[in-house]
């Protein structure tokens, strides 16, 4: 089988996760979403390693997910998904209430007219991150169309990022593409000494993305920076701890949009969608490191039982292991 056949069957592999993300929205088959991130590893790889031999393949998946993200905003086919692209720009009406008051906002979404009153769950940046007067399902294309910019020079990122599920979550305005930028300044491009505050602009949005920070400075074996990325999450709340405490606990920490301080059950964040975006963005972006470290392990599990056989960790990603510009 040729290059081009293989590079075909990935890109119809590649629109196969759009009908499973249709799939997510049926009762009980949210666990559609894992077979999504794992198809995503597979073009993402896959469409990277042809890259050289069939560079037009690449290109046309973005034409053609882009294509079908802008057609979703316009006429609101495969669109609904999600009450963020209402929420998150409403939110900026509260100022530095974010945490200690609601917002009510109303929005059409399948033909069905909704209302919500709601507080802040996110880090207090992210409602800023908008366009007066403009769609915010626009803000999240485009701040996906900007990561593929900063990875376009690796292959298997950019291929795996371009996956067509992707651009549609974007298309249905769900804010993690905000983050997702940021993350990928912060931890792809070589900002030297700038890197710290790319780094603080990313803390500052959503908490999944200090989740993802923290993750990448222990797996790096950098401890002093993920205590860092603690503190300095801790110190761009603390503004808001000052004037309520429990407002920034509950909807921040505990999560939850309501008065009623419950958290969610775990069951939630298992299969929510735009939530595998994070995974599905490392994966990509840093899939040889992570190949190269369970490779290792790998090696290291087969020779343990031999004796005299010492055993010596590693990092995960070693100096020089991000995305290769």
């Amino acid at each position: 089988m040729g290059a081009r056949t293989h590079a075909a069957l990935l890109l119809a592999t590649a629109f196969a996760t759009v009908a499973l993300l249709v799939g997510t929205t049926f009762v009980g088959f949210t666990f559609l979403i894992v077979p999504i991130f794992g198809l995503t590893v597979v073009v993402g790889y896959g469409l990277g390693r042809r890259a050289d031999r069939v560079p037009w393949a690449t290109p046309l998946l973005i034409a053609l997910g882009g294509g079908l993200a802008i057609v979703s905003v316009l006429t609101g086919g495969l669109n609904g998904l999600s009450d963020e692209p209402y929420s998150t720009p409403a939110y900026a009406s509260l100022g530095w209430g974010l945490y200690s008051h609601p917002v009510a906002f109303a929005y059409l979404q399948y033909g069905t007219p909704h209302f919500e009153r709601s507080y802040d769950v996110y880090l207090p940046l992210l409602t800023f991150v908008q366009i007066p007067g403009i769609d915010y399902r626009w803000v999240s294309l485009a701040a996906w169309g900007g990561t593929l910019s900063l990875l376009r020079r690796d292959a298997t990122a950019l291929a795996g990022f371009a996956t067509p599920w992707i651009p549609l979550l974007a298309a249905n305005g769900q804010n993690d593409f905000v983050p997702i930028l940021a993350l990928t300044l912060a931890l792809t491009v070589p900002l030297g000494r700038y890197r710290w505050p790319a780094e603080a602009l990313a803390l500052a949005l959503k908490q999944l993305a200090n989740i993802v920070v923290v993750v990448y400075h222990l797996a790096r074996r950098e401890y002093l920076r993920a205590v860092a990325t603690v503190v300095l999450t801790a110190a761009i709340l603390a503004p808001f701890l000052y004037l309520d405490a429990g407002g920034v606990w509950c909807h921040v920490i505990v999560g939850d949009p309501g008065s009623t301080c419950q958290g969610r059950p775990w069951t939630f964040f298992v299969f929510k969608r735009n939530f595998w975006l994070y995974p599905a963005w490392a994966a990509v972006v840093f899939y040889y490191p992570i190949a190269r470290f369970f490779e290792r392990l790998g090696r290291r599990l087969g020779r343990s039982g031999r004796p005299g056989h010492a055993r010596r960790p590693r990092r995960l990603f070693c100096r020089g292991d991000t995305v290769d510009r």
